[in-house]
């Protein structure tokens, strides 16, 4: 879409703030600040600004998809960071036109945006220790509905870990969708990546319980109808399964961390899937 795009230079963006004194300070405070992602008050309330970072995959990435089988090590597409902000903020619009919830935007210009604010990620509320298991799958079922609805919309999130995802008043928020992929790449790839990396975002929970994968997975299938998806987490966990069956050697269990464990406990899910189990 942009990586092969001779006149990137040509792009123009024109700046949409409505109160230029506002958008004047940001620019100032835009300049001493190290953060890609700050907060600040608009018409006393709670906002954040995004400066446009550019997106890219190293030569490394590349070389490494091609030689892999898994499609989460996809490589985005190369924007610069004008680019960024055109896609991101474009996309963020055209979901909130389809009904699915993201922060509006308060103005752009070439260097940054401002969106309203739309809560905490998720991750702050389901990697609490001691989160209840029915809060947990509160936030969790939400989520789930989130992506299907995404997906059903034939969109793609881009980078659907939990972070990514916001909650406030009873609802999950869209964020983060500066990232996207050559043009040829087929959506339903794009959403199989999507549901992978929201997955593996999950095994990282510091909740004193497992989580339930299987009742995670089947209720997106069931929302999104994306029954083929069973066949290619089946895939995933045949081919991680040697790794596994090293994981389970004792002395090598010793060594690994809890996020490595809980990685592998799903892999083991992903090998049992059923299609006519949800």
């Amino acid at each position: 879409m942009f990586a092969n795009n001779e006149n990137n230079c040509l792009i123009k963006i024109t700046s949409t703030f409505k109160d230029k004194k506002y958008e004047k300070s940001l620019k100032v405070e835009l300049n001493s600040s190290k953060s890609e992602i700050f907060s600040s008050l608009y018409e006393n309330r709670k906002v954040w600004v995004k400066k446009g970072r550019a997106t890219l995959s190293t030569k490394l990435h590349h070389f490494f998809y091609k030689i892999s089988p898994f499609e989460i090590l996809l490589p985005v597409e190369n924007k610069n960071a004008k680019e960024t902000i055109l896609f991101e903020t474009n996309k963020l619009t055209r979901f909130k036109g389809k009904g699915i919830d993201t922060p509006s935007i308060i103005g752009r210009n070439k260097e940054f945006f401002v969106l309203e604010d739309c809560g905490k990620n998720l991750n702050s509320f389901i990697r609490k220790r001691d989160i209840k298991k029915d809060k947990m799958y509160y936030y969790i079922d939400k989520l789930i509905v989130k992506l299907a609805c995404i997906h059903n919309h034939n969109e793609f999130h881009g980078g659907a870990q939990a972070r990514n995802f916001t909650y406030k008043d009873g609802k999950i928020f869209v964020i983060d969708l500066e990232d996207s992929f050559d043009k040829s790449v087929d959506i339903k790839l794009l959403q199989f990546r999507d549901l992978c990396l929201l997955l593996l975002s999950l095994t990282k929970t510091r909740a004193n319980y497992e989580l339930d994968f299987k009742y995670i997975i089947y209720k997106y299938i069931e929302l999104s109808k994306n029954d083929d998806f069973i066949h290619r987490l089946n895939n995933i966990g045949n081919k991680v399964f040697i790794f596994l069956k090293f994981s389970e050697i004792n002395f090598i269990q010793n060594l690994l961390g809890r996020d490595v464990k809980n990685f592998f406990k799903f892999v083991k899910i992903l090998k049992g899937l059923k299609e006519n189990e949800y």
